[in-house]
């Protein structure tokens, strides 16, 4: 007779007991409370509207044909994950204000983030995805994969799904960063270049401890 009240409602299924359903595993009290959270997805939203903005403002200055292709659905990608992060805010009771929907860790980091977009020439394409590809992106996968592990399984699942998501896109965007500039990087005097942008742009990252300011040192 279950779920139906009446002979004329049986069902051709059988009857399936709530208890039925799999264990939950996941554990309540992760390491980031609410504020704690919120002041993370802020710094992510920053950087996401950052790369947005520089790589956007790189298309007028790159003649690689190929790389201007490829990085516009990058850019894309990094916009919609700033606006579900913005999105994210209201939910962690961090306000709707769009004046503080994003934020850097600290000074040393948003001075980072103005040396990663600060060459302009044409001939600095290779210069203008190191400090993207080679450095800044494969930082974020690391954090963000740390914070999915570390934050509240439970509680903060909508944070996980954002940035489950925006790894998986992330790693194709290094993926693809990585392959071209292997192309562009096609003698010594190149690979030299690649290999001091990208240890220079490693240490000013280490420096200010990186997306979220508390990078080990």
């Amino acid at each position: 007779m279950y779920p139906g009240k009446g002979v004329d409602e049986r069902t051709t299924f059988a009857p399936y007991s709530a208890f039925d359903i799999p264990e939950d595993l996941r554990e309540l009290h992760g390491r980031y409370d609410v504020e704690a959270t919120a002041r993370r997805v802020r710094n992510f939203r920053y950087t996401h509207e950052w790369m947005t903005m520089m790589m956007g403002g790189w298309l007028a200055t790159v003649p690689e044909l190929p790389v201007k292709t490829g990085l516009g659905k990058i850019i894309w990608e990094n916009a919609r994950a700033a606006d579900e992060l913005g999105k994210r805010l209201p939910e962690l009771r961090a306000g709707r204000n769009a004046a503080t929907a994003s934020q850097p860790a600290n000074p040393g980091f948003a001075e980072l983030i103005q040396e990663i977009a600060r060459p302009e020439s044409p001939d600095l394409t290779i210069e203008k995805l190191v400090g993207v590809f080679d450095v800044l992106v494969p930082h974020l996968i690391e954090v963000y994969e740390r914070t999915m592990r570390e934050t509240d399984a439970i509680c903060d699942a909508p944070t996980i799904d954002l940035l489950e998501d925006a790894t998986n896109k992330l790693k194709r965007h290094v993926a693809w960063g990585g392959s071209v500039l292997d192309r562009l990087c096609d003698s010594d005097a190149t690979r030299k270049r690649r290999t001091a942008r990208q240890a220079e742009i490693s240490a000013k990252l280490h420096d200010c401890g990186g997306v979220t300011g508390d990078l080990p040192s």
